[in-house]
């Protein structure tokens, strides 16, 4: 009954507890040995069933196990399975053809791909090369570019600098245009002065004429004023010269006003005295003439003693002060505005 339940099961487990439950209970040891026995043959029937199943993989359906547990071969079967194999090879056979002329295309258009490959390589590197050079040639002209660039700064620097420089040209130009009229001005100043003192060397010229026929009478002194007379007729022509020709200007004017100024005192103390030898009117009033020229023309009271470089006009100190106090800084004769500086004082 055990072998009978082993055989038909395949399973093992139930069968063998189903057949051992009911014989377990008829003895222990009867059971036992059973129970072992039991394990054996499930072990053995574990064994077998592997190795049938290696069989059925080997052998396909042409292996078939017979009653008493032998492999029996079907020829037919196995025929057919050796049929079925060949083809099998027969169209591996044509696989592995069709997969060799395809590795053979494969090998040659590989072959080709790297001949283009190698050829795509080389023109890369002649178009890195060329690159290269362009590259070289690019940074010659961006160095070139920033050289242009620093000349272009540097011109627009001096451009800059030339227009400044002709700013302060034309400023300067200005400026001497300015001071050109202030000369221009002054020189028809001066210009005037010089025709008012001419005028006034004519006038005293004129007067030393008159004085020198008045006093052609009075022989007692002839030698000595004769002598006067002639230096100061020489100094007044000297003066008078030097004022036409206009060369000598301001210093020259002053230093032959003064001359003029002295040899007219010398003349007004000799008229003084010819005036205690004579009583005539003309002498006289000639010498008050004198005096009003020696007067200054503001006051009437005081001598002339400081004379103006702007104008070179004559006044007495008291009023060239008051008017420098009052801030009324102009010529009384002409208006010509003058400073502090202006003032120098002159040696009669």
């Amino acid at each position: 009954k055990l072998e009978a339940l082993t055989i038909q099961s395949s399973d093992g487990d139930e069968t063998v507890a189903a057949a051992a439950t009911p014989l377990a209970q008829s003895g222990d040891s009867e059971t036992a040995r059973l129970v072992a026995e039991l394990q054996t043959a499930r072990d053995q029937t574990s064994a077998l069933e592997r190795r049938v199943r290696k069989y059925e993989d080997i052998l396909g359906d042409a292996c078939v196990v017979s009653d008493t547990g032998s492999l029996v071969l079907d020829e037919q079967a196995k025929s057919n399975e050796l049929v079925a194999k060949q083809k099998r090879v027969d169209d591996l056979t044509l696989q592995c053809e069709g997969l060799r002329k395809t590795s053979e295309m494969m090998e040659r258009e590989l072959q080709i791909i790297c001949e283009s490959f190698s050829k795509l390589e080389e023109q890369n590197t002649s178009k890195v090369w060329d690159l290269s050079q362009k590259e070289q040639s690019i940074a010659r002209v961006v160095a070139e570019k920033c050289k242009y660039e620093e000349k272009f700064i540097g011109l627009n620097k001096d451009r800059e600098a030339q227009k400044m420089a002709n700013q302060s040209l034309r400023h300067q130009s200005a400026k001497q245009l300015e001071h050109i009229k202030a000369i221009e001005e002054r020189d028809r100043a001066l210009n005037h002065q010089v025709a008012l003192v001419s005028s006034e060397a004519q006038q005293a010229t004129q007067a030393w004429q008159t004085a020198q026929s008045q006093l052609q009478t009075a022989q007692q002194r002839t030698v000595e004023l004769e002598d006067q007379n002639r230096a100061l007729e020489e100094k007044v022509r000297l003066a008078t010269a030097a004022l036409n020709e206009r060369t000598e200007r301001v210093g020259a004017l002053e230093h032959e006003k003064r001359r003029v100024e002295e040899a007219r005192d010398l003349a007004e103390l000799r008229v003084g005295e010819a005036e205690k030898i004579t009583d005539h009117t003309g002498l006289a009033k000639l010498c008050a003439d004198y005096k009003a020229l020696l007067k200054c023309p503001t006051c009437q009271t005081n001598f002339k003693s400081h004379v103006l470089l702007r104008c070179m006009h004559v006044f007495c100190k008291q009023c060239i002060d008051s008017r420098i106090e009052t801030r009324q800084r102009k010529c009384p004769s002409c208006s010509e505005p003058f400073g502090a500086k202006d003032v120098r004082q002159i040696y009669l």
